[in-house]
């Protein structure tokens, strides 16, 4: 569904239609909802009147509004829970991923702690950066030429997801180089502990939030 979603707005960014646009929200909605434990009442109904608010505002023709702001709260919220892990009496984020991930054990390794908190740093630091572009392409679509406006829109819909990919992949190539001298879980392994153990760090992040 989200590759979906990102195909459907890389299709109407180029071809300029609304159509391609008015189908990404159902398909927003539906891989949100994939995404989160449906089966907690509170979940499922926060979600559903989400849902019924953007499909109505999708019918009154405002796709594009709706759209245009999903990736600037992701990525905003995002770097919200990196940099709120960095206070001095909360464990950054990063560290409880790899304590939960690779065990505690992995922490006391010369060098790991640090360097977690360091990659914390950099995720918050990354993650505004990414937030000053995607408002920039904002302000682009509202009073740039029409080609301009058209790539401000690939930036925001594809690059607003991109970066934090291409980011996680450099992350994860230099650290397998500089910890070479360590025993390192491949990428599949990696990707499977991330997996098993997600709602335990999901539940780290929550833990962030300012009603905590």
């Amino acid at each position: 569904m989200v590759l979906a979603y990102i195909a459907l707005l890389l299709a109407g960014a180029l071809s300029g239609t609304a159509l391609p646009f008015r189908l990404a929200v159902p398909a927003m909605l539906v891989a949100v909802a994939l995404s989160l434990p449906m089966r907690r009442m509170p979940v499922a109904m926060a979600w559903c009147m989400c849902a019924v608010l953007v499909l109505w505002l999708d019918w009154r023709g405002h796709a594009h509004a709706i759209l245009d702001t999903v990736p600037v709260l992701i990525n905003a919220g995002l770097c919200f829970v990196f940099a709120r892990t960095l206070r001095a009496d909360r464990e950054p984020l990063v560290t409880r991923v790899v304590r939960l991930t690779e065990g505690p054990e992995r922490l006391e390794s010369e060098g790991i702690a640090r360097y977690t908190r360091q990659v914390t740093w950099y995720w918050a630091i990354l993650l505004g950066v990414q937030v000053l572009l995607l408002c920039a392409c904002w302000t682009m679509l509202a009073s740039a030429r029409p080609e301009m406006r058209i790539w401000a829109r690939i930036y925001l819909h594809v690059g607003g997801y991109l970066l934090p990919g291409v980011a996680m992949l450099t992350e994860y190539l230099f650290r397998r180089w500089y910890f070479r001298h360590l025993p390192q879980p491949g990428p599949v392994a990696f990707l499977r502990q991330l997996v098993t153990c997600w709602p335990q760090i999901v539940r780290g992040a929550r833990d962030t939030l300012p009603s905590s």
